[in-house]
């Protein structure tokens, strides 16, 4: 990006370079020094393209939180401290530059990097022909162990935090709004706004998450593709079988006021669609108090909405869905496709 790649990283280091726990040296070298201090270092790393992972005409400031919250997201399911991150931008070329886009993406950025902790230590900007994209790349720390989605037990109960269905509701009325097939509904200003927040920045359950890990949990996942098909990671990373209780989905009261009975758009929503950046994580039942003690503490409800089963020597399906005490076949897609 000649000239101008220079002075974009210049702004992304002043904006967001400063020091972190356990930097030894950050942003403005080849490369970051970092001291874990003895503990075990967790990292993930995702990439969103305009397009496809979200739309190009998104608020810079919303596309800054949620680049980050998504990473972080991943960090809450294993139970780890996040500590530093990298940032990779690929950046249309235009005329205009890119100076007020990246100050309002900062700004998003800044506000949970500040609120987690999360020290921006380096990463790379480059002109492309394509689209934007950006990858991201959390490192953490944990030091007694971390979740993991292979350790579900047969008994355990199946927990969800908060809500479900929101950002897939939500995104529905954004394809409407911009002319593409979509469900639509409908429902007060407010209720969109609601429903288009949660979309827009989740919220990553880190607190949460490092609590329940301690308290001994030792099985979640975040919940991203859609619930069914994250716990259907779970499922299949521990050789199990569950069931569900659909009506037990927690939903807000944005989504609870236009899903009513439809057992589409329960379908739809909580069961399957994306984005949703909650934790779905196992547990014993013993467990049940300190769990409940632990959401409290964190303002964050928690629904038991299921059991691990046994394995089946031939099974039909991975869970077992219920609706009201009667057993439901729902065929067709089980997951958030990230297309758009």
């Amino acid at each position: 990006m000649a000239v101008g790649e220079f002075a974009l990283i210049e702004q992304l280091q002043g904006r967001l370079g400063g020091g972190g726990k356990g930097v030894l040296l950050g942003m403005g070298d080849d490369a970051a020094w970092l001291d874990p201090a003895g503990q075990s270092l967790v990292t993930s790393m995702d990439t969103l393209v305009a397009g496809r992972h979200f739309f190009a005409d998104v608020d810079p400031a919303d596309l800054g939180w949620k680049a980050l919250a998504v990473n972080l997201s991943d960090l809450a399911a294993m139970g780890a401290q996040p500590r530093w991150c990298l940032l990779s931008l690929a950046l249309p070329m235009r005329a205009e530059g890119y100076s007020p886009w990246l100050e309002a993406f900062a700004e998003g950025w800044h506000t949970l990097a500040e609120s987690t902790g999360v020290a921006l230590v380096g990463g790379d900007t480059v002109a492309t022909d394509g689209p934007l994209t950006l990858t991201v790349t959390v490192l953490g720390v944990a030091e007694q162990g971390i979740m993991r989605r292979d350790a579900a037990r047969p008994g355990d109960l199946i927990w969800v935090t908060g809500t479900l269905g929101d950002a897939a509701a939500a995104l529905d009325l954004a394809f409407v709004a911009r002319g593409l097939p979509g469900y639509d509904f409908a429902g007060p200003a407010t209720q969109a706004q609601a429903l288009e927040a949660r979309r827009l920045r989740p919220l990553p359950r880190l607190d949460f998450g490092r609590a329940a890990q301690a308290a001994g949990v030792a099985c979640a996942l975040d919940c991203s593709d859609g619930f069914l098909a994250d716990l259907d990671h779970i499922l299949k990373a521990s050789g199990l079988r569950a069931r569900v209780d659909l009506e037990h989905l927690p939903l807000s009261p944005a989504l609870r006021d236009c899903i009513d009975q439809d057992l589409v758009r329960w379908q739809r929503w909580p069961l399957t669609g994306g984005d949703d950046y909650e934790l779905i994580f196992c547990a014993p039942p013993s467990l049940t108090p300190a769990l409940l003690n632990i959401a409290h503490s964190c303002a964050l409800p928690i629904t038991a909405v299921g059991q691990i089963l046994p394995a089946d020597s031939q099974p039909t399906e991975s869970v077992d869905i219920y609706w009201q005490e009667r057993p439901l076949a729902l065929p067709g897609i089980r997951g958030h496709q990230h297309v758009f």
